[in-house]
């Protein structure tokens, strides 16, 4: 989409700056397919795709040319409202993703919707979060811890959840900093059984040394919670 590329080099920042900072923490996008567009004007753009006649044929464009393309994309896709449909489109979004940002921008409104879901929260999204979770592929294999986490942590959860998120571990750094995320982020509503999951010898110890200060360093875990995490680490 020539005029969605148009638009994005009319909101870059003129000065570089914000492109230079994003090719820094953004770490393994090319930051030569960065324009420095920040997030509050991507997602104001995503509306303006969402509400053209050219949304589903941007979706299709792939692979795209700029890394701010692909977080349009991502914010597209968010709004699908059906599960099927947001499948199908992670599916042909996820092989591109080569980086964290746009990864956990994926958060698509269906897996949210218990009228979608049809009240079976479980049932529908944790064979999908282990299909992603299998793939080779690193933002496929995080997306799919991502979900555990952001989906199923609460009446669809399951202790072996935990198991789960553990064995997708290949050693790749921003799997296992999503896997970290999520036993820390466990720790809020189901204690006892993440405390357990993060002192497993199945737990590579580096695994629970980032899980470990993840947790730390979270303003949602309580302080008696992070005494139990610093006992572990010693």
């Amino acid at each position: 989409m020539q005029w969605v590329e148009d638009r994005l080099r009319e909101l870059a920042d003129k000065d570089g700056q914000y492109r230079e900072f994003n090719a820094r923490v953004v770490a393994t996008a090319d930051p030569a397919t960065m324009l420095g567009v920040r997030v509050p004007k991507l997602r104001r753009l995503a509306r303006e795709v969402s509400r053209s006649g050219d949304r589903d044929a941007f979706l299709a464009e792939l692979p795209h040319r700029w890394y701010e393309e692909y977080l349009v994309h991502a914010f597209v896709l968010n709004e699908t409202s059906e599960v099927a449909d947001a499948v199908r489109l992670l599916d042909a979004l996820l092989p591109f993703v080569d980086n964290w940002c746009v990864c956990d921008a994926l958060n698509p409104r269906a897996f949210h919707n218990e009228k979608a879901l049809g009240g079976q929260q479980q049932e529908v999204l944790l064979p999908l979060a282990q299909r992603w979770m299998a793939s080779e592929h690193t933002f496929t294999r995080r997306f799919g811890v991502s979900i555990l986490m952001r989906d199923l942590l609460g009446e669809g959860f399951h202790p072996s959840q935990l198991r789960l998120a553990v064995a997708a571990d290949n050693g790749e750094y921003y799997v296992r900093m999503m896997i970290a995320w999520y036993l820390a982020e466990a720790l809020v509503p189901h204690e006892e059984d993440a405390l357990e999951a993060i002192a497993s010898s199945e737990l590579d110890p580096q695994l629970r040394r980032m899980a470990i200060r993840k947790g730390i360093e979270s303003l949602r875990v309580p302080a008696e919670t992070k005494d139990a995490l610093r006992r572990l680490r010693r």
